[in-house]
């Protein structure tokens, strides 16, 4: 709801900038509230996810014909929309190889504006990693609104990227903590390439309020998981989404989840009070949680996983094993970039070290960050 309303304000304010500008409107807003967004003062162009990939033809129809309105609405279908990244703006190439949801989470309107799942033809994910390669990219990160949910079998997929030359690294986006189950972990603890690092769409760690989400996955179901993944990957780090204060969440479900991740042990986590999204089933939801109850709850679970970082950073840091990090920009004489498990660390450096990968000694918290380590370059790489 609030990514929404930002939208619409970003078209406003478009339109308030430049009254003469053609502005066209896409994605998940349109294809649900066509109507709504072409009612914005200064919109010529509504296409929802199911005509994005016409925005530049409309764009350049637009300019020659300004009074041109186009409403682009149209139902989405089962299949994939033929599309690359040609030259990424990161220095980790993201490839999107699934779209649409098929769950039916009860705070989610995806299913309704994203279609159903529909995934990237398997040879057709391999040549654009190719491709990427060859343009000097060393990581790749799998990503889709439920990317576990890839159709085409995602561990061979894996498999079969991790042998691409010049990929060094393969990282898969936000998943389903359901789908990191052993039997996935026996068949890729032995790809070297696969970053021993994943983002959990935990959304609750508490049994009552997974239930009342409609989620896929309880309490136990994950602690297997996760137990079975750390003892075959034992540098594996975690990460997660959290929603605080879902409706009807209670002190006792909060206190359940606040005890659980702290058991779980998370390197980050992206925590966030639920907003009520219109035309979901949870926006009409009885017992809405007040706002400063959940901003309570946020701050609550971000000291826990402020400190449960700290301390499993420091654990890593103890074992004195260098990490091997992708660096990804430079300012102010540091390099940052990330290790495999995700740690984000800085390196002082005279030179940018962008795009490259070395081998780094972890140090102390970086001053005045609570989440970047500083680190320094172990010795066989200080030749650049």
């Amino acid at each position: 709801a609030e990514s929404e309303r930002k939208s619409r304000q970003m078209a406003r304010r478009a339109h308030k900038c430049n009254p003469d500008a053609v502005i066209l409107v896409t994605g998940c807003q349109s294809q649900l509230h066509p109507d709504a967004a072409l009612a914005i003062k200064g919109v010529r162009y509504v296409g929802g996810n199911a005509s994005k990939l016409e925005v530049a033809e409309a764009a350049a129809r637009l300019i020659s014909d300004r009074e041109l309105v186009i409403d682009g609405r149209r139902e989405i279908t089962a299949e994939y929309e033929c599309y690359a990244v040609k030259l990424p703006d990161h220095t980790r190439a993201y490839v999107k190889i699934e779209d649409g949801c098929k769950n039916k989470c009860a705070y989610c309107v995806i299913p309704k504006v994203r279609g159903p799942v529909r995934s990237k033809p398997f040879d057709d994910v391999v040549s654009e990693v190719k491709a990427l390669a060859e343009l000097g990219f060393k990581e790749i990160v799998l990503t889709g609104i439920e990317v576990c949910d890839y159709q085409y079998n995602l561990k061979k997929l894996i498999s079969t990227l991790s042998e691409v030359n010049g990929i060094e690294r393969l990282r898969l986006a936000s998943v389903n903590p359901a789908f990191i189950n052993p039997e996935f972990a026996d068949c890729v603890k032995e790809i070297p390439k696969l970053c021993h690092h994943f983002h959990l769409s935990l959304q609750s760690y508490c049994n009552r309020t997974l239930r009342a989400m409609r989620r896929q996955y309880n309490v136990a179901m994950l602690k297997r998981n996760v137990s079975y993944l750390r003892s075959v990957m034992p540098d594996v780090a975690f990460t997660a989404d959290i929603i605080c204060g879902f409706p009807g969440e209670s002190e006792d479900d909060f206190a359940e989840t606040l005890k659980n991740v702290s058991e779980l042990g998370l390197i980050h986590a992206h925590i966030f009070p639920y907003s009520p999204r219109p035309e979901t089933e949870a926006a009409t939801m009885p017992e809405q949680i007040d706002e400063q109850v959940k901003n309570k709850r946020c701050a609550q679970l971000s000291a826990l996983c402020e400190n449960m970082s700290n301390n499993i950073i420091e654990g890593f840091k103890a074992q004195n094993k260098p990490f091997s990090v992708l660096f990804e920009e430079s300012k102010n004489g540091f390099s940052y970039g990330h290790t495999e498990n995700f740690i984000e660390v800085a390196v002082r450096s005279d030179i940018p070290l962008d795009g490259n990968i070395y081998q780094v000694s972890l140090k102390r918290r970086l001053e005045g960050s609570t989440t970047v380590w500083e680190a320094a370059l172990c010795e066989a790489d200080t030749s650049y």
